[in-house]
Parts: C-alpha cells; structure tokens; sequence
C-alpha cells in the first residue's frame, strides 16, 4: 500500500469519536460551518524531540474539510488566515544549530532541545465576526490543539492540561452562538474535558491525537461519513487530574525546584540513597503501585468521564453466542459480532480477566485486559466470528515473596465487552491448586534505607469499591448459570508454558585490544547528541601508538554520532541508528498515542512494514523505537511517543510492529526507554543547577507487571536483537548501570542475546560508561572518546574487567551479524 495511503487509514482507524449526541456526525448537509481555533490551520501533525517528523506541505484541518465539501464561513476563514499570516517566527521561537559546537558534554543540549513551551493563545474572535457566522449557521466546529512538552519536559497543568484563558473564552463565545458546536482534539496528551458537561451545545466530540501528515485528510473523511470511526480509547480519560492516583507523586515543573519532589518530601535520606552533592535529589514514587490507569479506576470505583476502550461508531453492533473453551496453551474466547446499524463500520472485541475476590492471596486489580480482536467491515447485517486467544501466562502474577510467576487457586472471570466498562461474562476458569510457571530471583527491589518509610497503594485500605454492579452485565443465572471451565497444573505446563530463558548465543571475537575492546563499546563519533549537525573539530576516536584512529565509520550513509564503530581489517562493520517512534522522515506518520486506538493488529504490522521499507530505503539498520514506557500520568510531555497505559496494549502493539519491520530485511528495532521512564522532568538531571537524575522508585511487582511487560513481550514474542536504557534511576540505580536490569533480568530470565544500547546522552548526569558496560549495558551511545575514557579508567580501577568488556563487544557483533545476515 502506498505510504499516504496507508498513513491516512491508519489516522481512519485509530481516531476516536468520544461523544456523538443527536447523530450531530456525520455532517449530513452541504452547509456553511463556523471554523474555530488557531489549530484548524496550524494543524499539528507531529510531535517533536525524537518523535517528531517535519514534513512540508501537510494538509490543515481546514484545507481537508473544504477539500470533502464542507463549506467554511468565509469572514471566519478569512480572519484565521489573515492572523495565521501575521504571525512571525521569532527568535526565540529557532533554534541555531551552529552553536552545537559550544555544548559538549555539558547536558546543555537537551535543556534546549526540552525547552517547555506553552499553547499558543488562541485569537481574540471579533463579537462582530461570530455574530455574523451565527446568522448564517448553527454549527461550528472548535479544533483545540496542544504540543506542548517533549523531551526533557513534562506538560504543565494550568494553562496546558487545562484549557488556557483564551480557550475558555472563545468556548463560551462558540456555546453561546450556536447550537450544534462540534469539538476536534488535535492533541498531544491528554486535556482536563471537564467542560464537555457543562455546554450542552458540544454535540459531538473527537480525539485525534497527533494524526500524521494524513490526519487532517481522515478527520474530514470522518466528519463527512467517508469513514466510519472505529477507534478506541487506550488511555482512561477521568474527571479531575486529581482524580488520577499519580496526581500527588508526579513533578512536572522544573522551572521551580521547590515544587519538585525529592527524597526529603518522603522522609527519605538523599546521603543514604546515593545522591550527594546534589542541591536537589528528585524521586518519582509509584505509589499506585499496580494500579495504573483503568486498573486504578476500575478496582476503587472511580467514575470516569471516558473509559479504557470507549470510542463510539456511527452504526450499532451486537455480541452474541460468547463462549469460552480450554486449548493447548490457554483459553480460546469465541463470539459472534454483528453489524445491526444502517451503515458499515468495525467493532473492537475487548476480553478482561477478573480473579473472584482478588484482594485475597497475591492481590489483583479488578480487571485487566488480556484479549482484544477487531472485526473487518462489516455491511449492515452482516455478522464475524471473533476468536480472542488468552495464553495460560496471562493469568500470571508476580508474588514478590516467592520471587516467582505464579497462577493462584481460584476462580477467574473473563467478560467480552467494547470498553473496559461494558462487558458480559462469558466464562470462568476454575484452578484447584496454585501453579509456578516460573521461578525467578528478588530484582531492583526499594533499598532497604527506604522500604519501611515508603507505602503503596492497596486494596486493604478500601472496602466495597467494586464496579460489579455497574460495568458488566451478567446473563441470566449470574455467574452459578455459566459453564465453569476447570483448569489443572498439568494443562499449564504442558506444552513448555512455563517461562524458561533461552541461552544466549556466542560469537567468536577477533583478537582485540584493550583500547579497542573500550571503542567497541561506545558508538562512533564525538561524543555529543546531535554531532551531525554541527561543524566539530572533536575526534571521533582514540588513536593508537602510530597516530591512527583504532576505530572509523564505514557506513555508507550514517554519520557520527548515530553509528557503530568499525574495526575494518578485523570485519567489524558499522550500523546506522535513527530516531524515531514517529519515522525517520520519510513521512509523518501518525504517533504511537493514537496508533494504539486502532486495537488492529494487522494495521500495526502493515505500519511496522512501511517504516522497515523506509529504513531499507535509508540504508538504516536499527529504528530507534518504538518507545513502549505507559501513560503513567497525563502531564508526561511524551505520552504522544508512547502506546497507552496499559502494559498488554502496549506490548502486542509494539510486537505487531516490530514483525513489520524486522519481516526479512537487514533492519531491526530498538525498543525504548528500558524502564520507569514515565517523568521526563530530570529524567538525566541538570549539572548546571545541581539537579540529580530523578529516582523512580516502584514495587518490584510493578515494574515486572506493568512497567518491563511490552520489553518482556518484545524479546519473547518478537525476538530483538537491541533495547535502549532509560537515563533516569530505578530505586537508586542508573538504569544503565543496573545488573539486575541489563543482565540478571533481561538475558538471564528473558534469554535476551541482543546488544544493549543507552540513551543518547551528553556526559555530565548519567550512566559512566565503565559501570556500564560492567552492568551488561553493552553500548554508551553516542559515547566517542569521552566514554571510550571513562571505560578504560574504569578498566584500571578494577570496576570493568576485560571479560565484561569482550561480553558487550560480543553483544555488537551479535547484532551486526543478524542485521548483515539479512543484506539481500
């Protein structure tokens, strides 16, 4: 499929039509609608930082609709236009690239490159302009946009999660002219929608993310009744931003070291948990726990304004004929869907587990997605069988006392619905007796310093919280009158359900130096993010007795900064890495925010093809993503970067994906930010004001549940062969430098036999790269010299030893040999 084409239908599926009163959408008649909002023409198709794309000529929202025949009021176009035009770049608003060369490793680079900056106001509407519209018309259309935070900067939350004043005000204005008032969210994360109750005129509601270059194309579409909308939520949007359980243990405001919550705001000793010197010391506590998102809302009864899963479609479906039976290896969830509306349209099949009384034995959230299917288009009465496959290790908890992945004795639910709060049961499993299905050992467990300081959130301290009665709809007989499906030990590991690592594979190193053995285990160029586009004199590699360099890039289109080294007369090639989650810049495809909506597992598949086609094309062996951390809170200003909150969407995105890409061709993924990076605020610290990098400190259970699950699912599932570490510290540890992360975690129980790469980061705030490589971290990236330096200290201090060293270098070539094993 063409690459336009294919960008725009993944926009068709993946938007979300979130309200729909009256049938307001699709536009029924060829009238003049009243345009709103400075986005509708400065239409925001692209993220920025490493999941951004800049591509000239995208079409506006505007542009799109006129194109599909809806009619703009012409004053209220004009006026847009006219202050669109007006408006200039400043210098403020550039960035001058030539003073790259001013920024080595000072961190610099990315204080500029995550510079926070707010919404843009919106333009003061003439009384006189809108009083007119409203003769001609009683419809108008509201585009309210964000691209606020990014790298290095989390979104703020007046005036950026909530509606800024201009926004308010121009609200009002449009709710109180016309009666049928459509509203489009061409939004980088979530915005409070608080408002949506309040004016009764706002008819219908669209979420459309950051929709790519062909997003404007297929909100038209959908606003016509081209296409019908079949997205689905992947985030839970709530009524408060203090209704989410991070609310009081995020810190986005950086700009205020005061507000920023550090270890004293816990009771906790800065000195006893490694970080002196420091002026301040920010933490980020998972105090959730297992409680991310839906599970959150879910288990303590919380009301949401849209829940995990709700998106809403011009025609109507009808699940019948559910039912559950045991296979080889897990559950097979079947139903029929049928189409019993006027038009055609898709339906997402959404399967959730519940374990009867899941606040007793190893403590579970209410319920937890576990399945999900999407129909193919369905005419008017026409009608699918859906099949959900549920593997046995779905059912799975870590129980940190026992260090081990177990299945509980007892009773479990599963219910088939369209959204986390709309299901039916289907059927129970029953297991008579406990199962280990894998035995593991105590990983990044909190220090000790803190352990007895700290609490998380759990179910004992709340009763009678249960949505039961509210978000599933029990068949007649409740659940005494549904087929119980009985489950042994001997079903669940049959067939090798277990978890077991698989060995790693060895490769047979040259003969190598110490020096070179350093080099290999950095990337190739002068050691500051960005080097290709600045004009450096710095080396990009240490010399050897006879002034030559050891190491040189003999790629044939990568430059320094984003290669590998090569050793030329030993064999040792170079691969080309490329940001991002959104393309390397052939085309701005739509972000992985909205990509998740679509639930489609063959479109993420047909994506992952064209971007691997991209990178062939590119001669790019390793994409830098996709970036598989959660929506954690709504103020991360990555979110648009990442899938959703939930840790098992997450994971069959990013595995569908990466089949795409890795599908034959000499190109691999690199899924990032390996883990607990859900705070972009100091997430590498700050040199200049003293800053440490920020400590995320969570429960082993959630990390293993929630937050490693998609890089679990990513080795197991879709075979990597690279992972990128995050900057921040999980309890305590660079998550660079952490054994337990790199080594015992990833290759030892995951059986991971890839390369390990860091993020690409200046050298004041992270990981040395001799504790590094020590950790099983194989690659400092973009590292040259300095690092090459900072290993061969460590080398002689004794923290690295030539052995580790030979391990990572082992590691490169592993990759290099799978991606050149597949040049055609």
């Amino acid at each position: 499929m063409d690459r336009k084409l294919l960008a725009r239908r993944i926009a068709e599926e993946s938007i979300v039509l979130l309200k729909n009163e009256d049938h307001m959408l699709p536009l029924k008649e060829k009238k003049e609608i009243a345009f709103f909002g400075r986005t509708q023409i400065g239409t925001l198709y692209s993220g920025n930082g490493s999941g951004g794309a800049n591509v000239a000529g995208c079409g506006t929202i505007l542009e799109e609709c006129e194109n599909c025949g809806i009619r703009p009021e012409p004053l209220l176009k004009g006026f847009y236009e006219y202050k669109i035009n007006e408006e200039r770049v400043t210098e403020e608003d550039e960035f001058d690239w030539t003073k790259v060369s001013e920024m080595v490793n000072s961190g610099i680079m990315y204080e500029i490159f995550g510079k926070y900056r707010a919404p843009l106001d919106e333009y003061e509407v003439p009384g006189t302009l809108i009083d007119q519209a409203a003769e001609k018309t009683d419809t108008a259309l509201i585009v309210i946009g964000r691209n606020s935070g990014g790298e290095e900067c989390d979104r703020h939350l007046s005036e950026d999660y909530y509606l800024t004043n201009s926004e308010e005000s121009l609200l009002k204005e449009v709710c109180s002219h016309f009666t049928n008032v459509v509203v489009v969210l061409n939004v980088n994360g979530l915005i409070d929608l608080s408002w949506v109750r309040k004016y009764a005129n706002i008819k219908s509601l669209l979420f459309i993310g950051i929709p790519g270059e062909e997003g404007a194309s297929a909100l038209a579409g959908i606003l016509t009744g081209e296409t019908n909308p079949s997205g689905k939520l992947a985030v839970t949007i709530a009524e408060h931003y203090e209704d989410y359980p991070s609310a009081d243990h995020f810190s986005w405001d950086k700009e205020h070291l005061e507000n920023v919550l550090d270890y004293e705001s816990y009771g906790l000793s800065s000195e006893e948990n490694g970080s002196t010197g420091f002026s301040k010391s920010p933490v980020s506590v998972y105090w959730e726990d297992i409680y991310t998102g839906y599970r959150y809302f879910d288990t303590f009864g919380k009301p949401v304004l849209y829940p995990f899963g709700y998106g809403l479609s011009y025609t109507e479906f009808a699940i019948s004929d559910a039912s559950a039976e045991k296979q080889n290896g897990g559950i097979m969830v079947t139903a029929n869907v049928k189409n019993i509306g006027e038009i055609s349209g898709k339906e997402v099949i959404q399967v959730y587990l519940s374990k009867v009384n899941p606040a007793e034995g190893v403590e579970r959230p209410y319920q937890e997605l576990k399945g999900f299917e999407k129909t193919a288009d369905l005419a008017p009465g026409e009608k699918e069988k859906v099949k959900i496959w549920i593997p046995w290790r779905e059912l799975a908890v870590y129980d940190e006392g026992r260090a081990a992945w177990v299945i509980e004795s007892g009773d479990y639910l599963l219910k088939m619905g369209n959204s986390s709060r709309d299901t039916s049961l289907v059927g129970m499993v029953r297991l008579g007796d406990t199962v280990l299905t894998e035995q593991c050992a105590n990983r990044m467990i909190i220090l000790e310093c803190n352990r007895d300081k700290l609490s998380f959130l759990t179910q004992k301290d709340y009763a009678g919280c249960h949505l039961e009665d509210r978000c599933e709809k029990k068949p007649d007989g409740g659940v005494t009158g549904m087929a119980v499906i009985s489950v042994t030990e001997e079903d669940i590991l049959a067939g090798g359900e277990s978890r077991q690592a698989e060995k790693e594979t060895q490769q047979n190193l040259p003969e190598l130096s110490i020096e070179e053995l350093a080099s290999l285990c950095v990337g190739y160029g002068p050691g500051t993010p960005f080097a290709a586009v600045g004009d450096r004199s710095d080396p990009s590699a240490i010399f050897d007795g006879e002034g030559k360099p050891i190491t040189t890039n003999n790629h044939p289109t990568g430059y320094p900064g984003y290669v590998s080294p090569a050793i030329e007369e030993k064999g040792i090639k170079s691969i080309f890495y490329k940001d991002g989650p959104a393309g390397i810049g052939g085309i701005a495809w739509p972000t992985e925010m909205l990509i998740a909506c679509s639930f489609d597992r063959k479109l993420w598949q047909m994506f992952g093809d064209a971007v691997g086609k991209e990178c062939e094309d590119q001669q790019v062996n390793v994409w830098l993503a996709p970036a598989v951390n959660l929506h954690r809170n709504p103020l991360c200003g990555r979110n648009f970067e990442y899938f959703s909150e939930d840790p098992y969407l997450t994971g069959v995105c990013a595995c569908e994906i990466t089949k795409g890409v890795q599908n034959g061709r000499p190109v691999i993924v690199c899924p990032k930010h390996f883990a607990a990076n859900e705070q972009e605020t100091f997430r590498r610290g700050n040199a200049g004001k003293k800053v440490d990098a920020v400590d995320s400190i969570l429960t082993e259970r959630s990390a293993r549940e929630l937050y490693l699950k998609p890089f679990e699912m990513l080795v197991r599932e879709a075979h990597i062969a690279c992972i990128m570490t995050s900057f921040n510290k999980i309890n305590g540890v660079f998550a660079g430098g952490s054994k337990d992360l790199c080594t015992r975690i990833l290759r030892e129980e995951w059986g991971f036999d890839g390369a390990v790469v860091t993020d690409w980061g200046d050298m004041d705030i992270v990981v040395d790269g001799a504790d590094a490589v020590a950790a099983g971290n194989d690659i400092v990236m973009p590292g040259g010299p300095p690092v090459i330096r900072q290993i061969l200290k460590g080398y002689e201090e004794g923290r690295v030893t030539r052995e580790e060293m030979e391990t990572a270098a082992g590691h490169l070539l592993c990759m290099i040999r799978r991606i050149h094993g597949k040049e055609k």
